[in-house]
């Protein structure tokens, strides 16, 4: 997608990639909105938009032809698909995965999430998982992390540098391990901005069905994130309402003024 044209556009804020973009890359989390507000958010944000995600099991509850036109609606926008990482496991666990990974492809799918946020893997078997899929030509995504337990830094990074060796296109790190009883671990983001490069990590949001997240402290989160990694930093788990509010805190346009290089401290503040 080439520069399209704004409002107010001689106003000066930071700059953005325009798609097809390699940072900055922001994933919404699709919960199985109808076609029709589909078609509304992808009028208005699509630009903003690179990934989608139809999460966790829901292709397996939604009509077949739903499901498909949504994700060419999806396509001809210049957004990537995948299925949630929870569906892979479950297929993994059945001794199906090969069988998902075609049946995802035949209805329109262009990605892959393999993850192992439930299921007991070895990092071995998790590299093959990755090898399959990008065999058949889908863009992939390892994700790294726990639901029910915190992985210490080596072993969340040792499985970071696994994936990235397997050949994931990227790997989306798992908000219920960066962000444990609301803290941040400022420690292990740290070392992951160090030691791996930007443009291959997605920083997972929480999301507010988890116990105890709210839209604040998700906010709060992506602020953080964009203060200490930058304006284009990659952020996933955005709700289809929250495109426009992460582009205001990517900018530095959100209200505050703690972004160094944001609207607000070019302007003067």
């Amino acid at each position: 997608m080439t520069a399209y044209e704004t409002a107010f556009a001689d106003f000066p804020m930071p700059d953005r990639q325009f798609k097809p973009r390699t940072r900055g890359l922001s994933m919404m989390i699709d919960w199985g909105m109808g076609l029709q507000r589909q078609a509304d958010v992808l009028e208005s944000t699509s630009q903003w938009i690179d990934f989608a995600k139809i999460a966790a099991g829901i292709a397996r509850f939604m009509p077949r032809r739903v499901l498909a036109d949504k994700l060419e609606n999806y396509r001809t926008h210049g957004i990537s698909t995948s299925p949630g990482g929870l569906f892979a496991e479950v297929a993994m666990k059945l001794r199906r995965f090969e069988d998902y990974v075609a049946q995802a492809m035949d209805v329109g799918f262009t990605g892959i999430e393999i993850s192992d946020n439930l299921l007991e893997m070895t990092l071995a078997e998790k590299a093959a998982a990755i090898r399959h899929a990008k065999s058949q030509r889908l863009k992939v995504f390892g994700e790294v992390g726990r639901k029910d337990s915190v992985q210490d830094d080596a072993s969340f990074l040792a499985d970071v540098a696994n994936c990235l060796d397997a050949g994931a296109d990227w790997v989306f790190l798992e908000a219920s391990e960066l962000y444990v009883d609301g803290v941040i671990r400022q420690d292990l983001i740290a070392q992951l901005a160090a030691r791996f490069p930007a443009e291959k990590l997605i920083y997972e949001l929480p999301v507010v069905i988890i116990p105890g997240i709210s839209r604040d402290f998700k906010h709060q989160t992506a602020t953080w994130l964009v203060r200490e990694l930058g304006t284009e930093v990659n952020l996933a788990n955005l709700e289809w309402d929250e495109m426009y509010i992460t582009e205001l805190v990517r900018r530095g346009f959100a209200g505050d003024k703690s972004h160094p290089q944001g609207v607000y401290r070019m302007a003067g503040f």
